[in-house]
């Protein structure tokens, strides 16, 4: 029974530290957010009101989570990410923005 008792603390302690590794940032988890998940009406672009709801979404999620908030603060406006200045993000901006900024991401999540 002690045993048993041992490794169960065992597992949940190395279950416990991946956890928390994986919630800091470490290698292994990309905490980024997709594109599908600004576009919100599913049309290929990103528009500055789906990028702020899809923020406050995002915002609202992870409140009832729990989660810390981090780099709220440092969020790009809209026009730090539309590079072509034509008034929608396009995936392959999204993902430009996000390549070259891994840890100020998109939704500050």
């Amino acid at each position: 029974m002690k045993k048993l008792l041992i490794m169960a603390l065992l597992a949940s302690a190395a279950w416990a530290a991946d956890f928390s590794l994986k919630g800091m940032g470490q290698k292994g988890m990309n905490n980024q957010p997709t594109f599908a998940q600004f576009d919100l009406n599913n049309d290929g672009k990103i528009t500055p009101n789906e990028l702020e709801e899809a923020r406050a979404k995002r915002i609202e999620q992870h409140t009832k989570e729990g989660r810390m908030m981090r780099n709220i603060e440092n969020a790009p406006a809209f026009a730090d990410i539309d590079s072509n200045k034509d008034g929608a993000i396009s995936q392959e901006e999204f993902r430009s923005y996000q390549s070259g900024h891994p840890q100020g991401c998109i939704s500050f999540g």
